[in-house]
Formats: structure tokens, sequence, C-alpha cells
């Protein structure tokens, strides 16, 4: 019988009850689909999705131990202990002090529960999960049956609830006031430093907590070169000032590109900004359940081809988004928007789609939208224009 999980509900965490109960059934779900009598789930995003922890203490080791018929344990080391009672419904943790070696802890749990002769599904797949780590688990747990369980709770990540989504409207609020304060803090002779400043005075002022990626803010030539911040340049007349922002709530984010130029600027960066825009309405018209992501891309792809840009054109056309942790913002390894990716759209599926064309230190636009799947098409997020501002 399926594990109901015991909420210590108090006003700290960021949803229901019946939300997370919703989220566990989900990956029990996926869990009896795949014959995984327990889950070690080491992917912070996959924590935070199931409980509600989070921290960014998470370089350290931490692990959710998930039976199908027992109550969950997070090994986590004793200084971040403190954060299950913060943030999660969780009331069972198990503290690795600083001189163990972290998965000793877990594999001590696992036997000292009766599971150490099930079948065991591990995240292969987890960014932070490592070799020795795997070899170690596998070495231990002898009488056990271990096998892949990557991908079991990002399948339940990928369609998010109404829950979700309405906190996601609130970071895309905070996030149109950033941009927009940032739009207009943009001014020739001005440092991107101050632009910068501006943005993230705005942003953290309103809510929005530490970004999952920097904010990426750059002007000019440097406009043109992917993940480029801040740094000191003077914005010059009829630049591209290139904002890539993030807002955050809970660990969800919503994301948007916007372009802004003081002054006219040159006939080939409004050929760019008009492809880029172009190439997001062919996406956004295209984007409805039941449709692959290959089709996605290709209408992206193709609306930049038709107006002879698309060799700047080098990348997938969006990205799933969601909960994140540093390093990205992006649910990209669930799912992206690009080439011969033939999984199928679903309603309340969350994309930022992204049609970035870049020209090596002479040009570099995107027009983005954080977009949700609906019934019957898709809707943004944001409230801003997707077009190049010209001051």
């Amino acid at each position: 019988m399926a594990y109901a999980p015991k909420m210590n509900i108090h006003d700290r965490l960021a949803f229901t009850e019946g939300e997370y109960r919703r989220r566990w059934s989900l990956v029990q779900a996926g869990m009896a689909e795949k014959g995984i009598d327990v889950l070690l789930v080491r992917t912070p995003e996959n924590i935070c999705y199931l409980t509600g922890y989070e921290t960014p203490g998470y370089y350290a080791y931490h692990c959710l131990i998930v039976p199908m018929d027992q109550e969950p344990v997070l090994v986590v080391r004793r200084l971040e202990a403190m954060n299950a009672a913060e943030f999660s419904w969780l009331v069972d943790t198990s503290p690795v002090e600083d001189h163990e070696v972290p998965w000793d802890v877990t594999i001590r749990e696992v036997r000292d529960r009766g599971l150490g002769d099930k079948c065991i599904g591990v995240e292969e797949a987890s960014f932070f999960s490592t070799v020795a780590e795997y070899k170690g688990v596998i070495a231990a747990l002898k009488d056990a049956t271990v096998v892949d369980g990557s991908g079991i709770v990002e399948e339940a990540r990928v369609v998010k609830s109404d829950e979700e989504i309405a906190l996601m409207r609130i970071c895309s609020d905070i996030l149109d006031q950033g941009t927009q304060a940032g739009i207009d803090a943009v001014r020739s002779g001005d440092p991107e430093d101050q632009i910068a400043a501006t943005v993230h005075e705005v942003l953290v002022r309103l809510g929005s907590e530490y970004p999952s990626l920097p904010n990426f803010v750059c002007s000019g030539p440097r406009a043109s070169v992917t993940h480029a911040t801040w740094q000191g340049r003077t914005v010059e007349k009829g630049d591209v000032v290139f904002f890539e922002l993030s807002a955050v709530k809970h660990r969800y984010n919503v994301a948007i590109l916007r372009c802004v130029c003081d002054g006219e600027p040159g006939d080939e960066v409004r050929k760019f900004a008009e492809a880029s825009e172009a190439a997001l309405a062919a996406a956004m018209g295209t984007i409805k359940p039941g449709v692959t992501c290959d089709a996605v891309y290709w209408a992206t792809h193709n609306a930049i081809v038709e107006r002879g840009l698309g060799e700047y054109h080098p990348h997938r056309a969006g990205y799933s988004i969601g909960v994140s942790f540093p390093p990205d913002w992006g649910e990209g390894q669930i799912l992206s928007l690009r080439n011969q990716e033939m999984r199928l759209l679903e309603p309340n599926m969350c994309f930022h789609i992204i049609p970035a064309i870049q020209r090596y230190r002479e040009i570099g636009v995107c027009l983005s939208h954080t977009i949700r799947v609906t019934e019957t098409g898709c809707e943004p997020f944001s409230k801003i224009p997707p077009k190049l501002i010209v001051k």
C-alpha cells in the first residue's frame, strides 16, 4: 500500500497539504510503474518539489529516502537539518556528521528500515551524484536490486498544478516590474553596472529571492556573448542593452529577455529584432496540447531562417521552467523545445521560449516569453510586449 505522508503544515510552506499529497501520489505511481520499492532522491529540485525543503547548502550531501510504504527520511548534513523544520513537512531526518562518508548514512538508514533487499531506484542522471557514491551504494547493498530511478520525479514536475501556476504568476509580476525598471534605467553614457544595480534593487525589494542563474545585463557587442553579465562598459547611443532576467519565489522561476536601445539602432539590429519577434510569435502560434516539442523548434528556427539569419540561431527554441536551484533556472534536462524531441505538449506545461540570434561581437538580440500551455494554445506570463524598445 502506498504511503501517505504526514504533513507538518505551517504558514511557512509554499503550498497546501493537498498539493504535496498530489505530488507524492504522482511519484509513487511512477515508482510502482518501474517496480521500485525505494527511491533515493539526490536532486535538490526534486527534494524541494516533494517536501518543500530548500537550502543553498545543497553542495553538501542530501538524500531523500522515499519508500513506497514507510515515512520518508532526509539524510542531511547536521548543520542543514534545521531547514527541514523551517521549510518542509518532513518530520524525520538522519544527520550526517562532517567526518562521515555521507552515503554510508543513507545505506545504514535503508538497512535499518528493512529495505536492504528491495528494488532501489537511484537518480543516475542527477547533477549531484558521483561515481564514487554510486559504486559505494552498489557495493554495500548487495542483496538489493539497484536500478535507475532517474526521471520519476521530473515526470511529475513537468506539468504544473494550479498552485504552481499561481506562484509563477507572482514571480512574473515581480519580474515585469524589475524588467521595466531596467528598461527605464537605460541611458547612453551610463555603465552597465548601474543598470544592473537598478534591476536587482527592484527585484529584491519586491520579494524575489536569490536567482538560479545570474541575471544577465550587458550592452553593445557584448550582447552577442552568451550569458554575459555586466562588466562596467559604458552604454553608447544606439547600443543594444540586453536583459535576461528571472524572478524567484520558493525556488520557482519565471524568466524574460528584452532588448533596449537609447537612440536609433542600426538596420541590422532591427533586422535581428524583427526576426526574433517573428520567431517568438511562430513558436507561440504552434504551441498547443498534442504538438511535439520538435514542431515548436522548427517553427521557431524556420522563422529565423526565412529572414536570412538561420546560421545565428544554433540552439533549442526553449526549455521547461519551474522549480530550480543554481546552476540553472530552467528545467531543460526534463524537457526542451528542441530538434528531434518528439514528446507531446500538455496543458500546464511551462516553457521559456528563447529565439536568441547572435552574431559574435556584433549583434545579439532576443525577445522571449515564459508561457503556459493552455487547453487550446498558450499564454504568456509577462505583460511587457516582446518588441525592441527604442527610447
